[in-house]
């Protein structure tokens, strides 16, 4: 079960955007290497063209792991595996739960300080599931495989071109060969708006994701662990009974967010639309707040002094 964490200061935020980002600009120069300009990106391809330092395998791993890689100094060679469990398509094309598998262990083969603790160490270790855990190695690996499966050059333009909703996100992952729950959050990283998303397991916040606009706005993300508001619990029960009607609601920032005592964030309104992904027992929740919440004109503050 998700246990709530300790409360992490702006400062700490702060850091893990920025290591998190440096990966996503590490995955947008591998793509700028290889010339890859067009959706869907192909990592097995990524893969072919780094051998015979890096090569793949992929097998029904069953439930040891959904990716790992392993460096082997006595060939100087990096072996990456992937589980292929969840592969059904007929045309033998890998899902894209596997698809994302591959990409983030190319993270820790791409990001020098994972292939530098690799090739030190001898060590490897199982990876599982999407954003499953809060290690800084496994959140950045995360960070690369959505930045080089959904580029922001190619996804950027999209995300920004109106009101964002999961219709659109279910879209732009069949284009992706991404999961909705990838595509979602890096369209909310990649939007100009405030806006979040919640990924919600077991009654409570298993991940949480912010646009840059609303980490400006001062709403930050709430832990892992952390308590749903009522009305989202409801949601949540009754998705796992199968019964989710209602997939929109209403609420306040706080109720999501953590504010650090910031008044305006803390009252602002947020809209919440759900989504449910029965296969990962997975609640998305996206959030969207009004700019003009957040951020008032500079007109309306000259009218109030006045």
């Amino acid at each position: 079960m998700n246990r709530p964490m300790a409360k992490r200061t702006k400062m700490e935020w702060a850091e893990m955007q920025t290591r998190q980002q440096r990966a996503v600009e590490r995955a947008a120069e591998v793509l700028e290497a290889l010339k890859f300009a067009s959706a869907p990106i192909d990592p097995l391809a990524i893969i072919a063209s780094e051998k015979p330092l890096l090569c793949a395998t992929g097998g029904n791993f069953r439930n040891r792991f959904d990716g790992q890689l392993e460096y082997h100094r006595s060939k100087n060679r990096f072996l990456l595996f992937f589980n292929t469990k969840y592969d059904r398509a007929p045309n033998g094309e890998h899902q894209p739960r596997t698809r994302f598998s591959i990409a983030h262990e190319l993270g820790h083969y791409f990001l020098d300080a994972h292939q530098a603790y690799l090739r030190r160490t001898g060590k490897s270790h199982p990876s599982r599931g999407e954003f499953l855990s809060d290690r800084n190695i496994e959140t950045e690996a995360d960070a690369f495989a959505a930045g080089l499966l959904m580029p922001a050059s190619l996804l950027g333009p999209r995300v920004n071109d109106g009101e964002m909703c999961f219709a659109d996100i279910q879209a732009w992952a069949g284009d992706f060969k991404t999961s909705v729950t990838s595509t979602a959050r890096r369209a909310v990283e990649l939007s100009d708006f405030p806006c979040a998303l919640i990924g919600v397991r077991e009654g409570r916040v298993a991940f949480s994701f912010q646009s840059q606009a609303m980490i400006e706005g001062g709403c930050y993300p709430r832990l892992r662990g952390s308590a749903l508001p009522p009305g989202a619990q409801a949601k949540w029960q009754a998705f796992t009974s199968g019964c989710l009607l209602e997939k929109e609601g209403q609420s306040l920032a706080r109720a999501w967010c953590q504010t650090y005592d910031n008044d305006r964030a803390d009252g602002a309104p947020v809209s919440e639309h759900y989504f449910g992904v029965p296969p990962t027992q997975t609640l998305l929740v996206l959030l969207t707040i009004p700019e003009e919440a957040l951020f008032p004109d500079d007109d309306d503050d000259s009218d109030d002094e006045d």
